[in-house]
């Protein structure tokens, strides 16, 4: 055989071998359920956002009105508190403080609003059915803006800019004489006065403004809904391995701690599930306060009478969509102490953690779960778990691969 020859085909063989490895098939490392549950996981299961309540989701009118709304400091009664106040962006829509501060300082802490536009309940305690409706509530707040609705609607509808943006989505307005002869500070909640004022308007008057409130609620409710939760190497791991690809994104560590994540001895998925890491419930984990705050049990009543619900005129929800709302759990007893289950994405990024920040960082909210009195005496919805120091590591090694990156 020619030199050539020969070393044509040695080439050929090396080619051969070499592409016999590229082909190869990788190995899912994982059993057909541990996939299963790993890929629920996955923001690919994220589904459509769907909110029958609020028309204007997804209007870019609406959408460009909500972010100036969002941002604008006028919406304070000291000009000086926006919504970005407290979701600021540079820290992922969150604060960074135990609990909110605002014109004064709250009890709660402030959650991200990445993907809260997916939740079916808002606040801690889920006192409001719809992100439209939620949106309304600090506004009023005293220790939030402390913005009554006709401080409000007076703004907007007298404000050029506004006023014309408004006009466009909502049709006509009342006229400037109805406008002009509306009170500052006349609201259905808070001092005596307050709600005397509100009162002495006339059912069409008080009927025009809280038309406008929900529509401005609905507005920024729309921006806020394009705020969508980020990837993260979590969820490039789920799609390279999915692809067939050699998914390195995850280290033996993080591994171990998803493996740990799924395993149904540690409970995490009982309420940390779906592609949001949360289950959309409330649970007790014995953080609540008996005669302080009794988290959902407080507020069953409020939500179900709550002018701005599903079932309410200002909604766009036909009846037979506010299911979650007529069948909600109503037994007081067994909601004391229960909190909405947060979501985990995007957790190493926006400490303190639980509803009254009370943990500031993430070994200190697991230590919770394996040394909290509560826990161990039976008085919340989760059972003890006992992890090795090596576990504990493992676990939250694997919480920082849900993190997005810092913009």
């Amino acid at each position: 055989m020619r030199p050539a020859v020969a070393l044509t085909c040695i080439l050929i063989l090396v080619c051969l071998s070499s592409c016999a490895k590229q082909d190869k098939p990788i190995t899912n490392p994982w059993t057909p359920h541990e996939w299963s549950l790993i890929q629920s996981l996955s923001l690919d299961n994220l589904p459509a956002l769907v909110d029958p309540s609020n028309r204007y989701v997804g209007n870019p009118q609406a959408i460009q009105l909500g972010s100036e709304l969002f941002f604008d400091k006028r919406l304070s009664a000291n000009g000086r508190v926006s919504c970005a106040s407290c979701h600021q962006p540079e820290k992922f829509f969150s604060d960074g403080l135990t609990t909110a501060q605002a014109l004064g300082t709250g009890t709660r802490n402030t959650p991200s609003i990445l993907g809260v536009a997916w939740n079916q309940w808002f606040f801690w305690d889920g006192r409001k059915d719809s992100l439209w409706s939620q949106a309304l509530a600090p506004i009023e707040d005293p220790k939030e803006h402390n913005f009554a609705r006709t401080d409000l609607a007076k703004l907007v509808l007298t404000d050029p800019n506004y006023q014309q943006q408004y006009q466009a989505l909502f049709g006509s307005l009342p006229s400037a004489n109805e406008i002009t002869a509306w009170p500052l500070d006349a609201r259905p909640s808070g001092s005596i006065e307050q709600i005397k004022t509100w009162k002495a308007l006339s059912d069409q008057e008080r009927n025009t403004i809280d038309t406008t409130f929900a529509n401005l609620g609905k507005s920024i409710a729309a921006y806020v809904s394009t705020l969508q939760p980020v990837e993260t190497r979590f969820d490039q791991y789920v799609a390279d391995l999915k692809a067939g690809k050699a998914a390195k994104q995850l280290n033996a560590t993080e591994l171990a701690g998803l493996r740990l994540f799924i395993d149904p001895k540690q409970q995490c998925l009982n309420c940390h599930s779906g592609p949001l890491f949360t289950n959309q419930s409330f649970h007790s984990i014995g953080t609540g306060e008996m005669g302080k705050d009794t988290g959902r049990a407080a507020i069953i009543d409020q939500i179900r009478f709550d002018r701005f619900n599903c079932l309410g005129k200002f909604s766009d929800a036909p009846k037979e969509a506010c299911t979650k709302l007529q069948y909600m759990q109503r037994n007081r007893h067994q909601l004391i102490g229960t909190y909405k289950t947060p979501s985990l994405r995007n957790g190493g990024n926006t400490a303190p953690y639980f509803h009254n920040g009370s943990k500031p960082n993430l070994a200190d909210v697991l230590e919770h779960y394996i040394s909290s009195k509560e826990i161990q005496a039976g008085r919340a919805d989760l059972k003890p778990i006992s992890l090795t120091n090596d576990e504990q590591a493992a676990l939250l090694a694997f919480l920082q691969t849900l993190n997005a990156v810092k913009p």
